[in-house]
């Protein structure tokens, strides 16, 4: 196999970054050029959701960051190191300091050098090189000395070819996880309408008057003289209408406290505290998936009067934006993380129709959480391949000599 490490600045025209326009004395438009940030750059596409804009002037002072197709984008602060490569297809666009652009030359196809950027190697050569101070930041001088494994265009096109069909059978996977669970906000828009405006007027009920809520325990090292260790749940396995059970840790309780907040079939937990906003108060309901299991202080459980409403449906209210509005409102800010209260959870407000119609949407999500699970499986099957495939395809190239 004829490969040589090279250097990134050996290989590339271009590599430069972006700044801001108000440290140049220029601003934002409402319109124009899309101005591209950290958060714009993902690994294999770029997002042009929640983008800024620059008008001609400004672009035209910012002329060294334009940013051209099949140029490789690069994220060197905060998230560092996430590539992709800009698309014939897209505008004219710019950006900031915090987005290397490289150019390489013609003997290097752009789509090799943003897979390698992915590898375990390339990751690591980054990691030695970034610079962690109020964030995490990688220097352009660090960036050009990155050593990049370079074969002939040839074995780099076949590389690209095989990661290419990969990457579409993941992105296909993740398509039907999408598709589905647009299916299912469909079927929920239908027959209740908007859960913000309520359309069809149905009653109006608080959570504190449908159901009864509980904080969870605090994880203390006293615990550890408890008679009865359990396993229990934290935020990290609660999502908006599924839980991940796949690592459970466990904390030593009394038989007073496993009596009071031992899970039932049906219950819901909610988020308490996240540091993402949006994040507060994301639901999903318990199945009994094990006969005793217990909470942390972080997630609320909701007990509901099933007399009154289902608790699939109220996971699902609570999930849409008629609920997650009600917890952005009541969200408070301490030490960075977002937090609701008990109190807040009680005062949370649900549509609530006839009861025979919740269970006849439940039912619906019930046939439906089949195919998403198996949606799931089948994506993370697709990446943990793509991953391997990528590993495997870099992984034969000799490392390159350290220099002293």
């Amino acid at each position: 196999m004829n490969w040589q490490y090279v250097s990134l600045r050996s290989i590339a025209t271009v590599i430069t970054k972006g700044t801001t326009p108000t440290s140049i004395g220029h601003g934002f438009s409402d319109t124009g050029i899309p101005f591209l940030r950290v958060h714009n750059i993902h690994n294999h596409h770029i997002s042009l959701d929640d983008v800024l804009f620059i008008d001609e002037t400004t672009d035209a002072a910012l002329a060294r960051s334009r940013i051209y197709p099949k140029d490789v984008l690069v994220s060197i602060a905060g998230t560092v190191g996430r590539t992709t490569v800009v698309p014939p297809e897209a505008p004219m666009m710019n950006c900031n300091q915090a987005v290397a652009i490289i150019r390489p030359q013609d003997e290097v196809n752009p789509y090799y050098l943003s897979y390698w950027f992915n590898t375990e190697a390339a990751i690591q050569q980054i990691q030695g090189l970034q610079v962690t101070g109020t964030i995490s930041n990688l220097s352009l001088t660090s960036l050009k000395n990155l050593q990049i494994p370079l074969p002939s265009l040839e074995e780099q096109q076949r590389i690209i070819a095989l990661l290419n069909r990969a990457n579409a059978v993941r992105n296909k996977c993740k398509q039907a996880i999408q598709l589905t669970e647009e299916l299912l906000r469909s079927i929920f828009l239908d027959q209740f309408g908007d859960s913000v405006t309520n359309p069809k007027g149905w009653n109006r009920l608080t959570l504190g008057e449908i159901a009864s809520i509980q904080k969870g325990l605090h994880v203390t090292p006293k615990r550890q003289d408890y008679p009865l260790e359990v396993p229990y749940l934290r935020v990290a396995n609660v999502y908006r209408d599924q839980l991940h059970l796949e690592d459970l840790k466990t904390m030593r309780v009394t038989p007073q406290e496993l009596q009071k907040i031992k899970l039932e079939k049906g219950d819901l937990l909610l988020v308490e505290g996240h540091g993402n906003p949006e994040e507060i108060g994301r639901s999903a309901v318990w199945e009994g998936s094990m006969q005793t299991c217990v909470y942390q202080n972080h997630l609320i459980r909701v007990r509901v009067d099933r007399t009154i409403a289902d608790p699939t449906y109220i996971s699902t209210y609570l999930n849409a934006q008629g609920g997650r509005r009600q917890f952005t409102k009541f969200g408070k800010t301490t030490s960075g993380l977002n937090t609701i209260t008990a109190s807040n959870v009680k005062a949370i407000t649900i549509a609530c129709p006839p009861l025979k119609l919740q269970r006849h949407y439940c039912e619906y999500q019930r046939q439906l959480a089949h195919t998403l699970q198996n949606a799931h499986r089948h994506f993370q099957e697709a990446e943990t391949l793509f991953n391997t495939l990528l590993q495997r395809s870099f992984q034969d190239v000799p490392h390159p000599k350290k220099t002293h």
